[in-house]
C-alpha cells in the first residue's frame, strides 16, 4: 500500500530507486489500486492514499432484489479503485445524484501517508451517512482530511436505500432491513481486509450523522456484530426518532405495487411484481409522488428499518422499558461498546423550514395566531409520527411547555421555541435516554457532547434567523471541510474560515483519538480542547464544542427528557381514562360524593 521502490545494482554498486505514485495493496480478494494525492490543511502538508469505489457485494439486481447482501467473490484481475461507484437509487431534494443505480454497494478507503499510531496498524474509523434511510451516498464525505489530520484509516459506504433498502410486506419472505443488513456487510468487509491497507482490525470505530448515526446505534445494537468493531459515535441521531422504526410498513409498501399495478391481496405475489419491476418503474413512482405533494408524498415513500424479528427484535421504546428490569443480549453488546454521543444546538431549525417558503428562508416569522391554530398541531401530528390525535388538551399543553413567557407574542421568539420543539422530539430526548441507557451498568466508556460553534459552511439549508448550529455543521469540522460540494451545494467547493479549520482540527483530534484509544482526550492533545470526562449517571457530564475553548457542563437536557418520556405519558394515561370516578347525589347537600359513584 505504500511507495513502491525498485531498486537496481549497477555495475560500480550504485544504486538506484525508483519509487511509483501509484498505491496498490494485495487482498485475499486479490490486487486493488488507487490513487496517492497530497493535501494541504492549516499550512501543513500530507499524504492520503484513496481506493474508490471497491464493490464489497455482489449486485442486488433480479433474484437478489429485497434480499440479503452477497458477499463479493474475488477480482479476476487488478481492480482499478479510482473512481466512486454509483450511488444508490433515489430521489434526492438535497443532494445531486446523476449516478445512482440499483447496483450500488461500494465502499471508498482512505489511508494516511503517516506511520500509524501503533504496530498493530492504523485505527480505523467507517462512517454511515445519513439522509433518513432514503437519500445520500458515502462518495459525498471525502475521508482524505480526516484520515490524513487524524492518522487514522476512513472508509465511506453505500447501503441500499427507501424502497430497495427496506421494502416490509409483513411476511416472512419479505422482512425487510436490507440497507442494514449491507452495513453489516461492508462492516464484516472491513474486519476481513483492512489489515492488507495498513489497519488495525481490532480499533474499528463506526459514526454516523442523522439516520447514519441511527443506523450506527441500530448496528451496535446487533449482537451478530460482535467483535467487528470496539466503539461508536453517534452524532445527532437515536433510535426513538419519530418514524425511526414505525409501527406501519405494509402502507407504503401497498402504495408502491398499487402504483405499479401490482396484486396487493396476496403477500407473495405483491412482492414477486415489485421484485421484477423495472427500477426506473420503482423510481419513477418515488418522484411523481414527491414533486406532486412534497411533505405528504415523501410520508407515502419513505421506508425505515422494521422490527424483523431478526436485526431488530422489539421497537425501541419496548427496548428502553424491557432494559429497566432484564438484561436483553441487544443491550449487553450495545454497552460493551465505547459510546461517543452528541447533538447540535439547534438540530430542529432542518425541520423548522418546513413551514417556511424554501425560496425565501430568511424572511419566515410564525404569529401566535399561526402558532395555535397552524403550526403546532402540525408539528405535534408529526412528533407523534400520525399515530396520536391532536386533541385541545394535548395542544394547549404543548403550547404551554413550548412558549417563552417573558415574550409570548414575538414572532421570532416563538419561531425559536418551534426549533427547540422539533430539536427536543427528533434529537435531544432521543439522544439522551439512549445515553442513558449505555451508561447505566456498562464497563465501557460513555461520552456526551452538545456542539454549539455556529458555522458558516453549512451542508443543510441554514436560513440567518438560525442562531445556533444546525442540524448536520458538525460534519464540516468532522471531515476537514472536505466534501463534494458541488453535489451538495452547487458549489465547486467551500473555503471555511480560519476559525473554522481551527475547530475542524480540534474536532478531528477529538474523533480520531476516540477511534485510536477510546478516550477522545488522548493520545494527540487537542487544540484549545478541554478534558472531556466520562458520562456517569450521577455527574451527568458533557463536553460543549465551540469556536472558544470547549466546557464541560452537567444534566444536558433532564428537563426535556422528563417532560416527554415522564409528564406526557402520565397525561395520556389519565386522558385516555376510560372510567370516571363520580358520586351518589346526597339528598342533603344536592351533590356527588367525593369518592363514591354518582347513581
Amino acid at each position: 500500500m505504500w511507495n513502491i521502490t525498485i531498486c537496481v545494482i549497477g555495475f560500480y554498486m550504485i544504486v538506484f530507486c525508483y519509487t511509483s505514485d501509484i498505491p496498490s495493496v494485495n487482498t485475499k480478494l486479490g490486487t486493488i489500486n488507487g490513487l496517492r494525492k497530497a493535501i494541504e490543511f492549516l499550512g501543513n502538508e500530507y499524504s492520503v492514499d484513496s481506493y474508490l469505489g471497491i464493490p464489497y457485494a455482489e449486485p442486488p439486481v433480479n433474484e437478489r432484489r429485497f434480499k440479503k447482501p452477497e458477499a463479493r467473490g474475488p477480482f479476476q484481475k487488478p481492480f482499478e479503485a479510482k473512481d466512486f461507484g454509483a450511488a444508490c437509487l433515489q430521489f434526492s431534494w438535497f443532494e445531486e445524484i446523476t449516478d445512482s443505480s440499483e447496483d450500488c454497494l461500494f465502499l471508498n478507503v482512505y489511508i494516511p501517508g503517516l506511520k500509524s499510531d501503533q504496530e498493530s496498524g492504523h485505527a480505523v474509523m467507517i462512517f454511515i451517512h445519513g439522509g433518513g434511510f432514503t437519500l445520500g451516498t458515502g462518495n459525498t464525505y471525502i475521508g482524505e482530511t480526516l484520515a490524513a489530520v487524524g492518522n487514522v484509516i476512513v472508509v465511506t459506504i453505500n447501503y441500499r436505500l427507501g424502497l430497495f433498502g427496506f421494502l416490509d410486506i409483513d411476511d416472512e419472505n419479505g422482512k425487510g432491513n436490507y440497507g442494514l443488513w449491507d452495513q453489516h456487510l461492508a462492516i464484516k468487509w472491513v474486519h476481513e481486509n483492512i489489515a492488507s491497507f495498513g489497519g488495525d482490525n481490532t480499533r474499528v470505530t463506526l459514526f454516523g450523522e442523522s439516520a447514519g448515526s441511527t443506523s450506527v446505534v441500530l448496528q451496535s445494537l446487533y449482537p451478530g456484530n460482535k467483535g467487528l468493531f470496539r466503539a461508536a459515535i453517534a452524532e445527532s441521531g437515536g433510535i426513538t426518532m419519530p418514524f425511526t422504526v414505525p409501527y406501519n410498513h405494509i402502507t407504503p409498501a401497498t402504495y408502491f405495487a398499487k402504483n405499479m399495478t401490482c396484486n396487493t391481496e396476496n403477500k407473495l405475489e405483491m412482492l414477486q411484481c415489485l421484485q421484477q419491476a423495472p427500477a426506473d418503474r420503482v423510481f419513477k413512482v418515488i418522484v411523481d409522488t414527491i414533486t406532486e405533494d412534497f411533505s405528504g408524498g415523501s410520508v407515502k415513500v419513505t421506508l425505515n428499518p422494521s422490527v424483523d424479528g431478526e436485526f431488530i427484535k422489539r421497537r425501541p421504546i419496548d427496548l428502553y422499558q424491557e432494559a429497566r428490569t432484564e438484561m436483553l443480549e441487544e443491550v449487553e453488546f450495545f454497552r460493551s461498546i465505547i459510546f461517543m454521543n452528541g447533538i447540535n444546538a439547534a438540530e430542529g431549525a432542518v425541520f423548522t423550514i418546513m413551514h417556511a417558503n424554501p425560496l425565501d428562508l430568511d424572511s419566515f416569522k410564525v404569529t401566535r395566531e399561526e402558532m395555535n391554530n397552524v403550526v403546532m398541531p402540525a408539528a405535534a401530528a408529526l412528533a407523534f409520527s400520525f399515530n396520536r390525535t391532536v386533541t385541545d388538551a394535548l395542544k394547549q399543553l404543548l403550547l404551554f411547555e413550548y412558549t417563552d413567557w417573558t415574550n409570548p407574542d414575538d414572532p421570532n421568539t416563538i419561531r425559536d421555541q418551534l426549533i427547540r420543539f422539533y430539536s427536543d422530539v427528533f434529537f435531544n430526548v432521543p439522544a439522551m435516554e439512549l445515553s442513558q441507557l449505555h451508561v447505566n451498568g456498562t464497563n465501557a466508556g460513555s461520552y456526551m457532547y452538545n456542539f454549539r460553534a455556529r458555522v458558516k459552511g453549512h451542508i443543510y439549508p441554514t436560513p440567518s434567523w438560525a442562531k445556533q448550529s444546525n442540524h448536520g455543521d458538525e460534519l464540516g469540522p468532522v471531515f476537514g471541510y472536505n466534501f463534494r460540494y458541488n453535489k451538495i451545494l452547487g458549489i465547486s467547493t467551500y473555503k471555511p474560515t480560519r476559525e473554522e479549520q481551527k475547530l475542524s482540527l480540534k474536532i478531528m483530534t477529538y474523533w480520531s483519538n476516540f477511534a485510536k484509544t477510546g478516550n477522545p482526550n488522548e493520545p494527540m492533545i487537542v487544540p484549545a480542547g478541554n478534558v472531556w470526562p466520562i458520562y456517569t449517571p450521577e455527574s451527568q457530564e458533557y463536553l460543549t464544542v465551540d469556536f472558544e475553548e470547549d466546557s464541560v457542563q452537567n444534566f444536558m437536557y433532564v428537563r426535556e427528557l422528563e417532560f416527554w418520556r415522564r409528564t406526557l405519558p402520565t397525561f395520556f394515561d389519565a386522558v385516555d381514562q376510560k372510567s370516571r370516578f363520580s358520586s351518589t347525589v346526597s339528598s342533603e347537600t344536592g351533590y356527588c360524593e367525593k369518592d363514591g359513584p354518582c347513581n
